[in-house]
């Protein structure tokens, strides 16, 4: 099964960022394939650099840092969603990639299943 995952929330919504890294690690022991991670509306925010994540709250950046290191999960965040965020290619943190709504539309045509996270 492939699947394709859009994440809505910000980096603060703990939550949906853990269910979406922890339902793509469990995809992935399984067998499956992650297509791709793609970041919409303030999930665009997880994208930024210098964000500032306390030592005992879940960081999601870094949870899907270490989905696209270990795995090669491509991790995509809307450029659209990301210029109204302050994200942009000279501000963008390690393992994110800029991508547009027509790379979301195409891989969601190949995709199973598109999950969303909100």
């Amino acid at each position: 099964m492939r699947y394709l995952l859009m994440i809505h929330s910000s980096p603060w919504s703990h939550q949906s960022v853990r269910s979406a890294t922890d339902f793509a690690t469990a995809a992935i022991q399984q067998g499956h394939k992650i297509d791709a991670i793609f970041l919409y509306q303030d999930g665009a925010s997880i994208a930024l650099p210098n964000l500032e994540i306390s030592s005992d709250e879940f960081n999601g950046q870094q949870a899907l840092q270490d989905l696209h290191n270990t795995h090669g999960v491509p991790i995509w965040l809307c450029v659209t969603a990301g210029v109204k965020r302050g994200v942009n290619e000279a501000h963008l943190a390690n393992g994110f990639k800029i991508a547009g709504l027509a790379e979301y539309a195409e891989a969601s045509t190949l995709a199973d299943k598109v999950i969303q996270f909100k």
